[in-house]
Parts: structure tokens; C-alpha cells; sequence
């Protein structure tokens, strides 16, 4: 009707109720803490459509067997989402291998990472007359190759920062413990950011012998 106000806050939860309707898992609304069912029952309720109420009566009947449910689905697709993520990294493309560098480290290491404890280990003992150190050097300071690298890293981050903005804050308050994946996930974007800074700001000319 012209005129007519549209409460948005009420047509997303009423979509919410649809889909839990459908699937019969909570709520991502509720699931996050944006709502409550206290919040549906005392301040929206009385605006929703009968069809909704039912849903939302339903809802509140069922609330502590349909958490379990949730929970347990959000940490299905976390396991999946986060091996997707982790198997396609951007910083394991082959443009970051190194045989010189990996042959140092542990099979199958994100050379990223291996070229970064390279970085730490040259800075302390830098050497002119050193080839390696040189060659090493030079083509993480390349403007070029710096680019691609923190672009890569910058990548990285920004899809496992969505894993933690959608599974984060749903498990964590809803269940007793953390899966394994958010710990590495937040404990990868920790160490990648470092990465990040290092790559950046590393500069071959105040490296001293």
C-alpha cells in the first residue's frame, strides 16, 4: 500500500522464520546474537504474520533440539570451508617456490611462510659476499615481486577472515568449545599480517653486515 511504512526488521526475521521453517536449524539471526527469542516474543511477535507466529511458536518449542542441530550443521560446513579455503591458498602458488628455500623446510610448507623464515634468519646475519642472502634479498625487495607477494598474503587473509566473521560468534557462544579450524584460522591470520608487515617494509639497504 502507498504510504505504508515497511519495517525491515520485521520482514528479516519473518525471513529467517522461513528458513528455519525450511531447514529446520536456527536462525542465523539468533545463531549470531543479533536477536534472541526474547527479542521475537516481547518486541516483534505481535507485528509478525500468523503464518510467522506458527513459525516462530514452533521455534521456541524447539529451541534447545534445533540448537544442537545448528551447531552441529556450522560445524560441518566450517570443516568444509575451511579446507576449501586452506587447500587453495594464494600464497602456495608456484610463483612463491623456491627450491633453494624449501629444501629447507618440512614437505609441503606454505613457501610464503618458508620464505619469510628465510627473511628472519638473513636480517640477523647479513651478508654482501653472501650469494644467497643477495639473491634472496633482491627478489623479495623486487617492486614487482613484492607486489604479487602481499597481494597474495593480503588474499589469504581476507578469506579466512571470512571464515571467522561466519563461524566465529555463532559456535563460540552457542557451544562449550572452539573447533580446531577457528584456532588455526585466527593463529594463520596472525601470523600472515606479520608476514605482510616484514615483506613491506623490508628494506636492502639498512641491512647491515
Amino acid at each position: 500500500m502507498k504510504g505504508k511504512v515497511i519495517n525491515f526488521e520485521v520482514l528479516r526475521i519473518q525471513s529467517e522464520l522461513e528458513n528455519y521453517n525450511r531447514t529446520r536449524t536456527l536462525p542465523h539471526t539468533i545463531l549470531d546474537g543479533a536477536y534472541n527469542l526474547d527479542d521475537i516474543f516481547t518486541a516483534y511477535y505481535h507485528k509478525l504474520t500468523p503464518r510467522h507466529r506458527a513459525f516462530a511458536d514452533h521455534l521456541k518449542r524447539n529451541y534447545h533440539a534445533t540448537l544442537t542441530v545448528s551447531i552441529a550443521s556450522l560445524r560441518s560446513a566450517l570443516r568444509k570451508d575451511y579446507a576449501a579455503i586452506m587447500g587453495n591458498l594464494a600464497t602456495e602458488h608456484h610463483s612463491f617456490i623456491f627450491s633453494q628455500v624449501m629444501n629447507k623446510y618440512r614437505p609441503y610448507m606454505n613457501p610464503v611462510r618458508a620464505l619469510y623464515y628465510e627473511v628472519r634468519e638473513v636480517k640477523k646475519r647479513f651478508s654482501s659476499t653472501n650469494d644467497y642472502h643477495v639473491w634472496l634479498v633482491t627478489t623479495l625487495t623486487d617492486k614487482l615481486f613484492r607486489s604479487i607477494i602481499l597481494d597474495a598474503i593480503g588474499k589469504d587473509v581476507a578469506q579466512l577472515e571470512k571464515i571467522i566473521q561466519r563461524y566465529y560468534m555463532p559456535i563460540v557462544n552457542n557451544s562449550e568449545s572452539i573447533p580446531l579450524e577457528l584456532f588455526h584460522a585466527k593463529q594463520t591470520i596472525s601470523d600472515f599480517r606479520h608476514y605482510y608487515t616484514i615483506f613491506e617494509q623490508l628494506d636492502e639497504n639498512q641491512l647491515e653486515e
